[in-house]
């Protein structure tokens, strides 16, 4: 639908020729870039500066102009924006004219040229309105005439008019239809907003949608997430303190509050809220048919939250003390600005300013930094709960055409005066904003491929350092619950527990934790090994409260962190733990808690040991023996059994042997029942759509041998040049072991892995995909001991150093970037989970 109008406007505007580029003569408006980015997303249309024109795809669609054309003149009849627009029946002339376009359709499908896409494009323009149409024949025994041929031209209906397979799976899904219809009249007034000649004008009169036909199928869209979000608020008034009220800001028709409702019942008050009274009304109907007592639903607007704390106020109620949820309303928030210092501009969006000019990335980022801002102070107790849809760049949106919703997303709610940014953009906007999301309750859509179209997160205020709360206490001290139940919360210090030598050097170890967290800072830890993370920490607190329900006074539940390296997981399974009072509630039962990390003695352990060792539950084991050999995990443990081991980013680091051997060790230290937990990023196969963790690592390495072995080295770039002039002395073979040993060459598999652990345990494995960012490219790269190892050749860090970050930068990640996994700021990352449990 959007192509088509596209299309129309711009051959009413005498431009299908030259294409909408910079010397087009239109004045340059915000909608002419969202104009641009639109064809570009779908690989028609190259806006680059200079070298703004049609593509040769665009070339090869534009053949079907005519037909293109005639479609949008069809989309443009439907150009009320009244309530009801949609449940009237097609006036004469409508009909008339979609009888003809069915039958432009029918010819071109006769036709000997064809084109997937713009197949789809005319098809589209037609089954949108078509079926939207047929409520206004609900319980009609036959289809209009016009329809049926439409659907049986398509094989959504058989001969006899029944609907097949196909045709029930899209009725199904018809709904979700009519968000981008609810745009078509301000689709229809293409032309008018590329002259500079009308502005969309959000909260006003609201001319360039239908809102009836928006919030009806803008909850239709949204209600798969809803009920994926249920762990977050099954999470928090299971094991948190609940709040007083639940407040849906953008509320529209009532249905995630309706859904909540059946599943929280009456324990909290529900408040909705919405800038449309439209949406209001719909939202008290739907509310009162699903019995909810006594709601509460206010005009209010997502970007003012000071003026939804005196509504609140009103009524008796504090805005604090309620948790605020939200679907799809950040994006849509009023403009108001903020200070653009220190902002990166990383989104790809194509924006619009209040007055039609264009808005840049970086004025919608600082923008979108204050409006988090505004709400943080008043989100202290609960936090907030956010369903946001995102833009896709448009490099990236032409590699997946069918497969997600962004083309037609980003171009109506851009044109509509809109600010979807790319989620790797929203998660570090909301950092900036001194906001953090919980990670082991995210979820993203899709996880597998080299974008993220829908996010579900909870976010909380970050705090300098999560674990103070805990670490205040010190390794000895009771909290008053454990105390009172007269329960040894921590875990004692023993003998033979691991610490670091007086004076281990940490600089290796901090540099591996700014790579994983921002600046070193514990509340804020980077998307790119935090979501992996997460899904193991998950599963971990889902076995740990299995087992409690289980244990009785005087057990221990234990956790072993298997190669906990910097303490990445234990530290955000601590997290978890302080935020749902785990070991107080256990001590509360006379039941222990436990947190073994356990690694071999070195830079990483040590910065771990410095991060965590007044954590009361946390202790530290070396696998290392006195006299240097490899020990069991039952013999670190002193035979002790534990419930659950989680293995974080280590499986991949193990060749056959060795992981057999970690296998049977992890198999005799878990208790019958128990469980292992982990993930990997650099276990083989990776997808055509990502990449392992460590092959930009491989790549790097790879140039800088053939660096090395150059005929001529005064012809290299001068970084490279003095890398391969002061490294000519180095042994090469030694190198190349240290180098082997550091990051395997060819990587093990996830078949490999599964072999080992299946001779003592059963259990399954998933992947998922997470984005890697240009900065974090080079982190990884830059980790004191890996570019030591895996350069061994060059001795002087600065000079290798400058080697380093120049492949990087000139060939590694342009390179993988541009490849089918890269998003645009970064790169997708293939990483493995398993689950396993020992009979």
């Amino acid at each position: 639908m959007v192509i088509s109008s596209i299309i129309r406007a711009l051959d009413s505007l005498g431009l299908l020729e030259s294409g909408p580029g910079r010397e087009c003569g239109l004045p340059e408006t915000g909608y002419l870039g969202v104009v641009r980015r639109c064809l570009a997303s779908v690989g028609w249309f190259d806006g680059n500066a200079g070298s703004a024109a049609w593509t040769p795809s665009g070339r090869a669609a534009l053949r079907h102009r005519d037909h293109l054309v005639e479609a949008g003149r069809f989309l443009a009849r439907f150009s009320g924006s009244a309530p009801g627009s949609w449940k009237t029946p097609w006036d004469a002339e409508t009909s008339d004219a979609f009888s003809a376009a069915v039958g432009r359709l029918e010819e071109w499908r006769a036709g000997s040229e064809q084109d997937e896409f713009v197949g789809a494009c005319l098809e589209g323009t037609l089954l949108v309105p078509a079926m939207l149409s047929l409520r206004a024949h609900e319980g009609s025994e036959r289809l209009p005439q016009d329809v049926e041929r439409l659907l049986a031209l398509l094989g959504w209906v058989d001969s006899e008019c029944g609907w097949t397979s196909k045709g029930r799976a899209f009725r199904n899904f018809s709904d979700e239809f009519g968000l981008a219809a609810s745009y078509l009249p301000m689709l229809a007034r293409l032309e008018e907003l590329l002259r500079g000649e009308l502005v969309v004008s959000p909260g006003g009169d609201e001319w360039h949608r239908e809102q009836e036909l928006n919030v009806q199928t803008g909850s239709a869209a949204r209600s798969r997430y809803f009920a994926d979000a249920d762990p977050i608020f099954r999470e928090m008034f299971a094991h948190g303190r609940p709040p007083a009220f639940i407040a849906d800001m953008g509320c529209g028709d009532g249905s995630w509050l309706a859904h909540l409702h059946s599943m929280l019942g009456d324990s909290v008050r529900y408040v909705g809220i919405d800038s449309s009274r439209i949406a209001l009304d719909d939202a008290r109907q739907k509310l009162q048919a699903a019995g909810v007592p006594d709601p509460l639903l206010l005009l209010g607007d997502v970007a003012s939250p000071q003026e939804l704390r005196a509504q609140l106020a009103g009524h008796g109620l504090s805005i604090e003390d309620g948790l605020h949820i939200r679907s799809f309303a950040d994006h849509g928030r009023t403009y108001r600005g903020g200070s653009s210092s220190d902002v990166p501009g990383s989104a790809s969006g194509a924006y619009v300013a209040p007055d039609g000019m264009p808005l840049s990335a970086t004025a919608v980022e600082a923008d979108l930094i204050a409006h988090l801002e505004r709400w943080k102070p008043h989100i202290g107790k609960h936090g907030m709960v956010l369903l946001e849809a995102h833009c896709v760049p448009p490099q990236v949106a032409s590699q997946h055409l069918g497969t997600l919703h962004s083309v037609a997303f980003d171009t109506y709610r851009g044109l509509a005066h809109q600010y979807p940014v790319e989620y790797s953009t929203f998660m570090d906007c909301s950092r900036r904003a001194g906001l953090t999301a919980v990670s082991h309750l995210e979820r993203r859509y899709p996880s597998t491929l080299p974008f993220v179209a829908v996010s579900v997160n909870r976010f909380v205020c970050a705090q300098p350092n999560p674990l103070e709360v805990v670490q205040l206490r010190g390794r000895n001290e009771q909290p008053p619950a454990a105390a009172a139940a007269g329960q040894d919360l921590a875990t004692t210090p023993q003998a033979n527990d691991w610490h670091p030598e007086p004076g281990s050097d940490l600089d290796d170890g901090r540099g591996l934790h700014e790579l994983l967290y921002f600046d070193g800072d514990l509340s804020q830890p980077r998307r790119w090994s935090s979501g992996a993370t997460g899904v193991v920490v998950r599963e971990v607190m889902a076995a740990i409260n299995a087992r409690a329900e289980q244990a009785r006074r005087g057990d221990v539940i234990r956790v072993l962190d298997y190669g906990a390296g910097t303490g990445l997981a234990s530290i955000e399974l601590s997290k978890i733990c302080i935020a749902q009072d785990l070991p107080e509630r256990l001590a509360g039962l006379g039941i222990g808690f436990e947190l073994h990390l356990v690694d071999l003695p070195h830079g990483w352990f040590a910065q771990g040991y410095e991060l965590l060792k007044d954590v009361p539950w946390a202790r530290f084991h070396s696998l290392r023996g006195d006299g240097g050999q490899f020990r069991d995990l039952l013999d670190v443990m002193d035979g002790d059994h534990v419930d659950v081991v989680m293995a974080n980013m280590v499986f991949h680091l193990l060749r056959e042997g060795p992981m057999r051997h970690a296998a049977a060790s992890i198999a005799a230290v878990l208790a019958p029942g128990g469980k292992l937990v982990f993930n990997a990023p650099d276990l083989a196969p990776a997808t055509r759509n990502s990449v392992l963790f460590h092959d930009p690592n491989r790549l790097l390495r790879r140039h800088w041998l053939n660096a090395l072995d150059a005929a001529d080295p005064s012809v290299l770039p001068t970084p490279l040049r003095e890398a391969v002039a002061h490294a000519r002395s180095a042994q090469s073979l030694n190198a190349q072991e240290r180098a082997d040993r550091r990051i395997l060459p060819t990587p093990q598999s996830i078949e490999g892995v599964v072999t080992a652990l299946e001779q003592f345990m059963t259990g399954t494995t998933t992947s998922q995909t997470f984005e890697l960012l240009a900065e974090e490219n080079l982190s990884t790269a830059l980790v004191p001991s890996n570019q030591a190892e895996y350069l061994a050749e060059i001795t002087d860090r600065t000079i290798r150093e400058a080697a380093i970050r120049h492949i990087v930068r000139e060939y590694v990640f342009p390179e993988i970037s541009a490849g089918p996994a890269g998003t645009g700021l970064g790169y997708n990352v293939e990483w493995k989970f398993g689950v396993f449990e020992r009979p």
